[in-house]
């Protein structure tokens, strides 16, 4: 059965239907985006998956312990005097150096997680990969109708994080956000079981054809939404250059097509003539 605030799934195979598709929030503000390679993954974070695969029954003491070793080993890393950072600032730091945390990655910008649905050249096993569009106002709402339920654990509060850090120049490049939330949850399961009265759409899934890579790349970089653009480092450049090399048969057989279309006209032309 199907609960009344499962999120809306919708299926796209042409990059104009997701154009439109995507334009439908366009007016809303208050939506955030996700962007996932496979579209049978959970909206769980990374240390929620590491820890399913550890057998030590005290998930919560672990997760922890991993952030006290976090903070010692960056002891003397963040240069000279550096600002002392809150528990959901360290998690972000660590985040963007690749640490386990309990951080999503979101972004204001639908296009931006689109190109992190698709940046990876490794292919989806499912044929689909997924941007997911969340309410960022019904979080609160949610949170509250948990704790009037009673079940006012971790496991049942979502926490929307916008932090203000220095040492993160790509969250602004980004447009980036976090959600964190209880190593033994997800965002889908969390909205599904909230049975509070939501006249509108919380949670959505778009899930998006693996042929359209190359297609959704190609009208990302005129948008200037590519790794360069997004990871202003060493990195970004590495990443950026990878991408375009991977996509040379594809340009290459889109120009053919173009330039046959082309000669297909002007032969009709000149028989015309």
């Amino acid at each position: 059965m199907i609960k009344k605030n499962s999120p809306k799934i919708t299926t796209i195979k042409s990059w104009n239907k997701l154009a439109k598709e995507i334009n439908k929030f366009a007016n809303f503000p208050w939506y955030i985006y996700r962007g996932q390679r496979r579209s049978d993954w959970l909206l769980e974070s990374t240390l929620s998956r590491v820890l399913k695969k550890i057998k030590i029954p005290d998930k919560n003491s672990l997760a922890e312990e991993h952030l006290e070793k976090f903070k010692l080993c960056i002891r003397g890393r963040r240069g000279s005097n550096p600002a002392k950072l809150s528990e959901n600032e360290l998690w972000a730091l660590g985040q963007h150096f690749g640490l386990h945390t309990p951080l999503l990655d979101w972004s204001q910008s639908p296009y931006v997680a689109l190109f992190f649905a698709f940046s990876s050249i490794k292919k989806s096993e499912t044929g689909y990969r997924s941007l997911w569009v969340l309410n960022s106002h019904d979080i609160e709402r949610i949170n509250s109708w948990y704790k009037k339920e009673k079940k006012e654990t971790a496991e049942y509060h979502i926490e929307l994080i916008n932090p203000i850090l220095d040492e993160n120049s790509r969250l602004v490049n980004q447009n980036g956000l976090f959600t964190k939330l209880d190593i033994d949850t997800d965002i889908e399961r969390w909205v599904t079981n909230c049975a509070e009265d939501i006249n509108w759409l919380t949670l959505v899934k778009i899930n998006i054809s693996e042929k359209l890579r190359d297609e959704v790349l190609v009208f990302l970089d005129l948008m200037n939404i590519s790794y360069s653009s997004l990871f202003p480092d060493l990195f970004g450049s590495s990443m950026d250059s990878n991408i375009r090399l991977e996509q040379a048969d594809y340009l290459k057989s889109q120009r053919q097509k173009i330039w046959d279309a082309f000669e297909k006209i002007k032969t009709t032309h000149n028989k015309g003539s």
